[in-house]
């Protein structure tokens, strides 16, 4: 039961995803704190491996907590979007322009975020039928996927 308690508390990041309003923004805010703080340093190599290794965890976490909770994808389970969130970065920086200040990327790639991860176009709907904590964390990875590649895309063709 300990252990139970435990993972429903890191899936809902200790309590903040149980907010009444916009849970999964603040998932999301919490997430780019972490990597501006923490990931941005890493090398590009072991970034990846680190952002790989925390998606499989939120995978696994969010499995046991939906089970717990009683519901599918409870929306006070916000550790997807808290790990999604380095995603939308991994490699940018090789793509900004030396005039761009980087708080800029990280503000316009969280707007872009919560609009892909809200509105879940071109298919990233569909990627929640999955069932367990793959469908809760895959469409915030595929939202991930499209802001990187639109953070890049800006980058190479208006910056």
């Amino acid at each position: 039961m300990i252990l139970k308690d435990l993972i429903v508390s890191v899936s809902t990041l200790f309590g903040l995803g149980k907010v009444p309003i916009i849970p999964g923004t603040f998932g999301s805010f919490f997430g780019l704190l972490f990597y501006v703080v923490l990931v941005q340093h890493l090398p590009t190599l072991f970034m990846t491996f680190v952002i790989i290794a925390l998606i499989l965890f939120a995978m696994v976490i969010c499995d046991i907590a939906e089970r717990a909770i009683g519901e599918k994808d409870a929306s006070c389970i916000i550790l997807d979007e808290f790990v999604a969130v380095p995603f939308c970065f991994l490699g940018i920086k090789h793509f900004v322009p030396a005039t761009i200040a980087m708080w800029k990327i990280w503000v316009a790639g969280f707007v872009i975020f919560r609009i892909f991860d809200i509105f879940k176009p071109l298919g990233i709907k569909r990627s929640q039928n999955l069932s367990g904590g793959i469908g809760i964390v895959i469409d915030d990875i595929i939202a991930a996927v499209y802001t990187n590649f639109t953070i890049i895309l800006i980058c190479l063709t208006v910056l």
